[in-house]
């Protein structure tokens, strides 16, 4: 079998994926039983609670837009934004963690030996890409007795470039909202 410049472009790509800011949005749910969604009309953002590593300041951009596309999210299911007496309170969390890629090296990673018998290698674990991770919390509560009834939890790598946050935060804030129990009014 012939190894071609194709082949070889395509396992560069996939090599490549993880440098190119191409990222996956990890989302998880919770939803307190026996709420019935359809009678809320009104929210309002309540909480902000942005906590960070010290070298990564969130711009205020992001987080304005992380805002404003929840706020999409919840005029498309007919929720009516308001500054007094909403029926629903959303409460937002944001976790910036520093965080590293690595792999396992193998015996290709060992060094060419010549010489000395009182050789020794071992596997160990090497650092492939140091970047910061983004975590948002969304917490729906009824603001009625105060009580949590939706949650989602959205994972993600966080870019250098504004433009690519700004894509990856309107994917991740869809992606929450998939699973809501209100769905798109059309």
């Amino acid at each position: 079998m012939s190894f071609s410049f194709k082949n070889l472009s395509v396992v560069f790509l996939l090599l490549a994926i993880p440098f190119l800011g191409i990222s996956q949005v990890l989302v998880s749910y919770n939803k307190a039983s026996k709420v019935d969604f359809k009678k809320y009309k009104t929210y309002q953002v309540y909480g902000l609670n942005v906590t960070t590593i010290p070298q990564f300041e969130p711009k205020k951009e992001s987080i304005n837009f992380l805002i404003a596309e929840i706020g999409k999210q919840m005029a498309a299911r007919g929720y009516q934004k308001v500054k007094e007496n909403p029926d629903l309170i959303l409460n937002i969390g944001i976790v910036i963690t520093a965080e590293q890629k690595t792999r396992q090296t193998d015996i290709r990673d060992a060094p060419r030996y010549i010489g000395q018998r009182n050789y020794h290698w071992e596997s160990e674990e090497i650092v492939v890409q140091n970047y910061n991770e983004g975590t948002v919390i969304l917490d729906v509560v009824e603001s009625e007795n105060n009580k949590l009834i939706w949650q989602a939890v959205s994972k993600g790598m966080i870019s250098g470039s504004m433009d690519t946050n700004m894509g990856r935060i309107t994917k991740a804030v869809k992606k929450m909202y998939n699973k809501y129990p209100v769905k798109v009014k059309k």
